[in-house]
């Protein structure tokens, strides 16, 4: 049997989906972390031959797309590469876990896809097949608008209170009272010592007092949506697109918070003529909708 196959290879897991040439499910499975960084080589080569092997075991896979993070160490494509070799596939990619993200998104129509978690990342797909990324530049250069730029502005706003030229705002109780940071010497351990993850815990509180009235919490969601909706500017401008859908994704903009509302806002003002939605499909399935594609 012929079919197309599609991977979303995660952090913690790889999924993968299997379709027939007409769309219809024929094989899944899931496998361990595709993060070559993580996980060494060796243990990379033996999870590219589980996954072949499922694939050989399926029948013909005429096109497979994988989407990943971290696709720009070039040690990983050529590594798939003997894989794909070693199995007989030919027609196959490796692209960034955001393209399979917008492709799910949208069901493969053009369009924008902007992501905002503990990072944030911005890309789009025109009608001629043109293709941007925007943004994506890590916590120390970028992350607009994302759960690390907001909780990093919720400490600074309460580091500026302690420092006596900032604000008063309820953020001060917050944080004392939810992350437990009494004093300057705990503040500083706290975001030095530990992940960026840990920063964007501090988005959550934001989002919190920013619902209860505090006035530094809403200026600081409404300055991040700012932010992230210039992204989404920069890649509309540059694709040349004036109308069409925003799929908005990522653990910041899964729910009708004040922070999505903000985002939703600046959108429409800055690009009037597009439309914000709620994913469609995961990333797996655009990552087989590319692979229908090839």
């Amino acid at each position: 049997m012929k079919f197309v196959a599609g991977i979303d290879g995660g952090g913690t897991k790889t999924r993968v989906l299997c379709c027939d040439l007409q769309g219809k499910q024929i094989a899944a499975q899931e496998y361990g972390p595709f993060n070559l960084n993580s996980i060494g080589e060796e243990a990379f080569r033996n999870l590219m031959a589980e996954i072949t092997t499922l694939l050989k075991a399926t029948g013909e896979c005429t096109a497979l797309c994988i989407g990943a993070a971290g696709v720009s160490n070039p040690r990983m494509g050529e590594l798939i590469a003997q894989a794909m070799k070693t199995a007989g596939i030919t027609r196959w990619k490796l692209v960034g876990d955001q393209e399979i993200a917008l492709w799910g998104a949208l069901e493969g129509s053009p369009g924008v896809s902007v992501v905002a978690g503990t990072g944030s990342i911005c890309c789009g797909r025109n009608e001629a097949g043109d293709y941007i990324t925007v943004g994506g530049w890590g916590h120390l250069i970028g992350d607009e608008g994302s759960g690390y730029a907001i909780g990093r502005d919720a400490l600074k706003a309460v580091t500026h209170y302690w420092d006596g030229y900032g604000e008063e705002t309820s953020l001060v109780k917050a944080v004392i009272d939810t992350l437990h940071l009494e004093d300057r010497q705990q503040m500083i351990a706290y975001v030095y010592e530990n992940s960026k993850s840990s920063v964007a815990k501090a988005a959550r509180i934001a989002e919190q007092e920013a619902a209860k009235g505090d006035d530094v919490a809403k200026k600081i969601l409404l300055k991040n949506a700012g932010d992230l909706a210039k992204l989404v500017k920069a890649a509309t401008v540059q694709l040349s697109m004036q109308q069409g859908e925003i799929a908005l994704l990522g653990g910041l903009l899964e729910n009708d918070t004040i922070y999505r509302k903000n985002l939703v806002k600046e959108i429409q003002n800055t690009n009037p003529g597009f439309v914000c939605v709620a994913p469609k499909q995961n990333a797996l399935t655009g990552a087989v909708l590319m692979a229908q594609t090839m």
